[in-house]
């Protein structure tokens, strides 16, 4: 529900303001029949979300980017299409182990990697 978030979101080659994508390395994409565009599932030992696929050689092949901040579990007016109605991607919090620190025991901050099986859908 951040607006200004999605209208100012065109900082890589293939951001789109409005737009929930998982990038991914061509090379990559061909190999699992993927195109751009494409509706993909990702899913992690946690959890799967759905978004949609935008093919990028500045991704390093064999991992997969997704910005944070795009996908909801609350669809509210602003957070959804056709206001509340259809889901605007899949929140990344889904697919992210739930850690902690052993030392502090507070919060993991690792930057957000966790492995993803990728499937065109």
């Amino acid at each position: 529900n951040t607006t200004w978030y999605q209208e100012f979101k065109k900082v890589d080659v293939g951001d789109v303001s409005w737009e929930d994508v998982a990038k991914i390395n061509p090379v990559d994409a061909k190999k699992l029949g993927i195109k751009d565009g494409d509706k993909i599932r990702l899913t992690s030992t946690n959890g799967s979300i759905t978004c949609n696929a935008r093919l990028w050689e500045g991704v390093r092949p064999g991992t997969v980017a997704k910005c944070y901040g795009q996908g909801h579990w609350a669809y509210g007016r602003v957070a959804a299409r056709e206001y509340g109605k259809t889901a605007r991607g899949g929140n990344n919090n889904e697919l992210m182990p739930s850690d902690f620190d052993r030392l502090s025991g507070a919060t993991a901050r690792n930057g957000g990697f966790t492995g993803v099986k990728i499937e065109k859908i």
